[in-house]
């Protein structure tokens, strides 16, 4: 079993790199959303709704509260 510290270890470079790809797809994601009618308090709640979801599916996580 990993310990918290081994989880949440992480490289800042590829930290870095994922959030631009986030950034560019998240971006036209919203666009398409708010075009569709939805607000963005709507689109924060089911996207953290997904999030959370997908997430706590995942072995050995750490659940954030």
């Amino acid at each position: 079993m990993l310990i918290l510290e081994e989880i949440l270890l992480v490289s800042a470079d590829r930290v870095a790199c994922c959030r631009g790809q986030l950034e560019l797809d998240l971006g036209h994601m919203m666009d398409e959303l708010e075009r569709s009618g939805f607000s963005r308090k709507e689109i924060l709640v089911a996207l953290s709704e997904m999030i959370s979801e997908e997430f706590s599916a995942l072995p050995d996580m750490p659940r954030f509260h």
